[in-house]
């Protein structure tokens, strides 16, 4: 067993794959609130009795208004808790109808008593544990996407998370299809580059997004800037934090787990220049993914490589058999529907390849091709549910009792 339960992957993983399902769910439930409360809706068609949407105690769940001064590095005006989650749910559930069991919750005009949700289990879990959202922000998105991300506090297991959300829409459909080449935002200038001689670059898409200005903001920045500005204060200022040897994890699947792991790098390769913006974080981010997409070119790896032989840096990818998603090579006729190519791509850090019928395999880097792992039931192979179906194979769930750095040795080499 492991001497730093911190450290347990099987406590990495079960938490980093809960928190990756809850960011959809949340935004989920915050835009059916948005969208539905106040207004005039006639119950059972159009000549059923009119009533007025009331939601009761939204304010469990978005935080618009609060006796609280605004803080310029985080949108939620007070912290939120999986039981305010869970008592919002509990008392709302004739406002909302699951059409299948793990589906999202859709706005029930009709108003019917429902069953506890799917969803509900998952946040029972997570109140296991003395957790608080911080901040989470979908201030900007649409129901077509855009950059969703919460970040988390676990004062039981001592982490500070950061989340991404994965693609649901066709604004995140169009980003994730840019394999563009982006050469200036994470490496401005040659002090950025570690390795002389190559052209690093990163997928423009995913790029994009964390680096676009974050519009009305308090302060003009970028996404990234603005998160690693409410992460380096919980470090900084949180009193239950500060000095107390907490990790800094971050997460997120598909398009979430693309940004998390860019997100990842630019904090290790900030902290590895002593950058003043990271100044109050770990000296490792531990980043896992799930069904993460290629974010750079092979130059790119070779920098991601010097920050993990520095130890600044460390990257569990778990991806599935038959996701098509995590591959490189994308050939034609799909390629016609990408922006560059998918050619100059490589994947980063130690891969957890879940197999449907066998033994989980572990490897560093292990990039597949799209052809190797393309199958009628890609869809279905690149959901969180299958990746959590197989993660719980008897056999996979005993490879999690040991630490990160095992899991790196394990894989081997992760110099070439």
């Amino acid at each position: 067993m492991v001497s730093n339960p911190d450290d347990d992957l099987e406590v990495f993983v079960d938490d980093m794959r809960d928190m990756s399902d809850f960011v959809y769910r949340f935004a989920n439930m915050r835009n059916v609130v948005r969208k539905n409360e106040g207004k005039k809706v006639y119950k059972y068609g159009w000549f059923g009795e009119e009533t007025t949407t009331k939601f009761f105690e939204p304010a469990l769940i978005i935080t618009t208004s609060g006796a609280q001064e605004e803080d310029a590095d985080q949108n939620l005006k007070y912290d939120i808790t999986p039981a305010a989650v869970l008592r919002f749910l509990e008392n709302n559930r004739k406002m909302f109808k699951e059409p299948t069991a793990g589906a999202y919750l859709e706005f029930d005009k009709d108003q019917i008593d429902s069953e506890p949700f799917s969803v509900e289990d998952t946040i029972k879990d997570l109140g296991r544990d003395n957790m608080k959202i911080v901040d989470y922000d979908d201030k900007f998105s649409t129901e077509d996407g855009g950059l969703v991300y919460a970040v988390i506090v676990n004062l039981t297991k001592r982490w500070v998370g950061v989340v991404f959300r994965g693609t649901i829409g066709l604004t995140d459909a169009n980003t994730d299809r840019d394999f563009r080449l982006d050469e200036k935002s994470f490496f401005e200038s040659e002090a950025f580059i570690n390795v002389p001689g190559g052209k690093p670059a990163t997928h423009k898409g995913f790029t994009e997004y964390l680096f676009s200005n974050r519009e009305k903001d308090s302060v003009q920045r970028t996404y990234v800037d603005r998160i690693l500005a409410c992460v380096d204060d919980e470090f900084a200022t949180n009193p239950d934090v500060a000095g107390k040897g907490f990790k800094l994890f971050v997460s997120g699947h598909s398009l979430g787990g693309g940004l998390s792991n860019l997100f990842s790098f630019r904090v290790a390769q900030l902290k590895s220049q002593g950058h003043e913006s990271v100044k109050h974080l770990p000296t490792t981010v531990k980043c896992m993914s799930f069904a993460a997409p290629c974010v750079g070119n092979y130059d790119f790896n070779k920098e991601y490589q010097f920050l993990e032989q520095k130890g600044f840096l460390r990257h569990i990818r778990v991806s599935n058999e038959g996701d098509v998603v995590p591959t490189n090579n994308i050939p034609a006729p799909f390629s016609f529907a990408l922006m560059g190519s998918a050619y100059d791509y490589t994947q980063n850090g130690v891969n957890v390849f879940l197999r449907s019928k066998e033994d989980m395999v572990i490897g560093y880097r292990n990039t597949k091709d799209m052809w190797s792992q393309t199958g009628l039931d890609s869809v279905s192979m690149h959901g969180l549910p299958e990746y959590e179906k197989r993660l719980a194979f008897p056999a996979n769930k005993e490879v999690f009792k040991q630490t990160i750095e095992e899991l790196y040795q394990e894989a081997k080499d992760f110099t070439a």
